[in-house]
């Protein structure tokens, strides 16, 4: 039988806190909340109560907020300290929560430091035979250590005793007050006896024991020994009533109005669940482990179905389930036309039905009534695929959704992954799952699916999200479903005509090259071309920066080099016709569908951290618009017979909401008159009507400064110097004041919240702006300029589209949306609708939301998308 008695811990919480946080370098999760403080406390805890399985514990906190008895003895107590760091602050809450969560008992007394509730519960405990452990680094409570009372500190793995106390200060624990009362303590500005140090406060108080009894006894110091006792006892005489103070300023009581009630601090364990959703938050995956006994994914019971009789009795336990989650694995990542390989479906509890080989005849039949149940709330991760997917095959998906991946993106636009797998690693404190097969994969994320949802709509609810995940998101992407299912008619004939023109330029170009280099070599190759460029043709080499491999031949260098030789021009010629002909001429056939003969695009919701459009398989929002190669490829995107292509584009929008955003009278006047706003600030800036080289250089300025361009990039883009450049920003934001205050306020918002936000509330996380790296801040204070402008915009061409949709159907029109590029939509109506439905359009999207400035959309009717733009 053990005869260790029973131990009462006493975390030193403020102290330790502080601790960490000057400990750990700066840290933040992926959003930017600081957690090193949280961290190094939460390491401690973890340490503590890993190795010594306290019985009794409290964690005791400064309550503060009112004037303690040092306060009312001596004004000047801790004047000198500097307001809590803001990087502390914010991860106060946090402490909190994880103290709550760990389930330890807290404590903190109004009026009264935690010093002192430490030392009271330590002497009560110990009047009641308990061991009393002090955790703490703080060298001020080795004058509470006694037999039955000692300090641990976790950091150094450092235990104190009364014989440490007596090794490290020299005398006893009770004399550490008088010690700190001759030397002072500059932390806490207990000012002590000018003159006097450690040393010799030390020698004072094993030679007279007390501050007291040495004023008394100032006639002994002559013959004490003490070295410069003579200008000790000037001293002593001098601040003898400081010294008084001081000693009492440094003693820490032990009878404040607390009382030591050991049920209250017996500790029962964490609360796990909310421990786990907390380190999940805060992105401490290996303390979740260690702290929280990290939640293992479910366990999962699979029903195999392979066949509709199969299918439809696995589905029969799930039918009245009020949600059912679903996800589908597919051959390739086109939705609209990959073979749908298996589909999990899962309800709250019962087994996950694997659906296998559902393009089977008569197996999707048994899953149509449950995928088409009004009542019924789907749960996915990518629903918007799935809705494409069971389109395509004669399902329809119905009822109330939830697609976590949407929520994850909505909480956070710079997360890495949005699968099921991660988002459970980081909401609920799960593992993500060893390697396995794909069946048991999706089985696996349907099951996820359940727990994930209330978590993540909870999360949006309470930073405000909920409005732009419901409103704005969610029903976008079933229009983007059906934007992908109707597709664009291509003309492949015509992209075969082009591609054999190109591919007899290209032959033509490399036959210059090899001229102008003097002699053949492989164009694609960096290393020959490096060689032709420098060795061969000894081209200068100034300002070119060098990679791993070699010096740069990336299109700056090769622009920059095209003013002293022809050959550089040629290759960026060779490159860009290379890239459109294996790109877009030669690809694009290839992606038609031989189904619809239409070509199907994929849109991304959830990668641009900006909150923009994506697409993919194939990407159609890089076809270059200006060069005559880009506008052949865009004339092959043609309406269907009987059909007309409509093109409405917002007109200057990024900077229609930067008016709105910085609220510039100037800028704001400009647009309410329908000025063209770049030969506007060519006027203002350059101070001439302008030329097509002072609009482009206004364009420069227009576009480039609210994205931070700096004076280097500024005079590369209007070819002229840097101070040239300078002085045309200074210009700039003179004529502008409100652009100006904007891109401060902004900035500074976004340095003190962590974040930035878009109209319709979308934010962005710049952790990068706690970066110990000039050049990486520089980047984040850019991103908060950008975003809320490019944001905005994205915005509001996504609201266009649910607007645009939504008018269309109620007008009765046929007319579809076909795509979304940029700051464009695409919409396919029949001939004789095309007007009445560009019409409808134009005025919709001018209306869709109301800023400080007239929103503008440019519309055009044609047969092809080049006639349009």
């Amino acid at each position: 039988m053990s005869t260790r008695r029973q131990r009462l811990y006493l975390i030193d919480a403020s102290g330790y806190v502080y601790r960490a946080f000057h400990a750990l370098p700066p840290l933040s999760t992926s959003r930017g909340v600081p957690t090193n403080a949280v961290l190094g406390f939460a390491r401690m805890v973890a340490k503590l109560l890993r190795q010594e399985r306290p019985d009794y514990v409290a964690v005791v906190f400064d309550a503060g907020g009112r004037e303690t008895f040092r306060d009312a003895l001596y004004e000047g107590y801790k004047a000198s300290r500097r307001p809590t760091p803001a990087e502390l602050r914010a991860q106060l809450p946090y402490l909190r929560r994880l103290v709550e969560a760990l389930r330890l008992p807290v404590l903190a007394e109004p009026g009264v430091e935690a010093d002192d509730v430490i030392g009271t519960l330590a002497a009560q405990a110990e009047a009641a035979g308990l061991e009393t452990v002090i955790v703490t680094g703080d060298k001020d409570m080795m004058q509470l250590v006694t037999e039955r009372t000692s300090l641990y500190d976790t950091m150094h793995e450092r235990r104190i005793g009364p014989a440490e106390v007596c090794e490290r200060l020299g005398v006893e624990p009770a004399q550490v007050p008088e010690v700190l009362g001759l030397m002072g303590d500059p932390s806490d500005d207990i000012p002590g006896v000018r003159g006097i140090g450690e040393k010799t406060a030390v020698a004072l108080v094993r030679r007279f024991g007390t501050v007291d009894r040495l004023l008394q006894h100032l006639d002994e110091l002559a013959t004490s020994g003490i070295r410069g006792a003579q200008r000790v006892r000037e001293a002593l005489e001098r601040d003898a009533a400081a010294a008084r103070l001081s000693a009492e300023l440094a003693r820490i009581r032990r009878d404040v109005p607390v009382r030591l009630d050991l049920e209250e601090l017996r500790w029962a364990g964490p609360d796990r669940e909310r421990l786990r959703a907390l380190l999940a938050e805060l992105e401490m995956f290996s303390l979740l482990r260690e702290l929280g006994g990290e939640s293992a994914p479910p366990h999962v019971a699979i029903a195999r179905a392979d066949d509709a009789a199969a299918t439809e009795a696995a589905l029969r336990g799930i039918a009245a389930a009020p949600a059912v989650a679903i996800v589908a694995q597919f051959a390739s990542p086109r939705p609209t036309t990959a073979r749908l390989e298996a589909i999990a479906v899962a309800g709250p509890a019962d087994p996950v039905v694997l659906v296998i080989a559902p393009d089977a005849r008569g197996v999707l039949a048994a899953l149509a009534p449950l995928a088409g149940d009004l009542a019924v709330q789907k749960l996915g991760a990518d629903l918007k695929a799935l809705r494409v997917a069971f389109a395509r095959r004669g399902l329809t998906l119905a009822g109330p959704a939830i697609d976590v991946a949407l929520a994850s993106y909505c909480l956070d636009p710079s997360r890495p992954d949005h699968s099921p797998a991660a988002l459970a690693e980081v909401f609920l404190g799960q593992p993500r799952p060893a390697a396995t097969d794909a069946d048991s994969a999706i089985c696996a994320a349907a099951r996820t699916l359940h727990a994930l949802a209330p978590v993540l709509l909870d999360r949006l609810r309470s930073e405000g999200l909920e409005p732009l995940f419901r409103d704005l998101e969610m029903p976008l992407a079933e229009v983007l479903a059906e934007m992908e299912l109707a597709g664009i008619a291509l003309d492949v004939e015509a992209l075969a005509q082009l591609s054999g023109e190109l591919a007899e330029r290209l032959d033509a170009l490399m036959s210059e090259i090899h001229a102008l280099a003097g002699g053949p070599f492989n164009i694609g190759s960096p290393a020959q071309l490096r060689a032709v460029l420098f060795e061969r043709l000894g081209l200068s080499t100034r300002g070119i920066k060098r990679g791993k491999t070699g010096l740069s031949t990336d299109v700056d260098v090769l622009t920059r080099l095209a003013r002293e030789h022809p050959l550089p021009a040629k290759i960026l010629e060779w490159r860009q016709l290379a890239k459109l002909k294996t790109t877009y001429v030669d690809a694009l056939p290839a992606l038609v569908d031989p189904v619809t003969g239409r070509l199907h695009t994929c849109f991304n919701q959830t990668v641009a951290v900006t909150g923009r459009l994506s697409s993919s398989d194939p990407n159609l929002q890089n076809i270059p618009v200006r060069s005559e190669v880009g506008r052949r490829i865009r004339a092959a995107f043609v309406a269907a017979p009987g059909w007309r292509l409509i093109s409405a584009d917002y007109s200057q929008i990024e900077l229609r909401v930067l008016a709105h955003l910085a609220n510039d009278a100037a800028l704001c006047a400009a647009f309410a008159r329908g000025d063209d706003i770049h030969a506007a600030t060519a006027v203002a800036v350059f101070g001439h009507l302008p030329s097509a080289e002072g609009r482009r250089m206004a364009k420069v300025m227009n576009y480039g400064i609210v994205y931070g361009m700096g004076a280097a990039r500024a005079a590369r883009e209007m070819n002229v110097s840097v101070a040239e450049a300078e002085s045309y920003i200074a210009q700039y934001l003179d004529r502008y004041p409100g652009v100006r205050a904007f891109m401060q306020r902004t900035v500074q918002e976004a340095y003190e919240r962590g974040w930035v936000a878009t109209v319709l509330g979308r934010r962005r996380y710049l952790p990068e702006l706690r970066s110990a790296d000039g050049a990486v801040r520089q980047f984040a204070e850019r991103a908060a300029i950008n975003t809320p402008i490019q944001g905005s915009a994205a915005d509001l061409i996504k609201l266009a589209m649910l607007h645009v949709r939504q008018r269309l159907a109620g007008a009765g029109l046929r007319a579809r949306l076909l795509l979304q590029v940029h700051d464009e939509l695409v919409i396919e109506a029949p001939d004789d609708e095309a007007e009445r439905a560009a019409r409808l359009v134009q005025a919709t999207m001018e209306a869709v939301w109301p800023l400080a400035v007239p929103l503008r959309v440019d519309v055009r009717i044609g047969a092809h998308w080049a006639e349009v733009h």
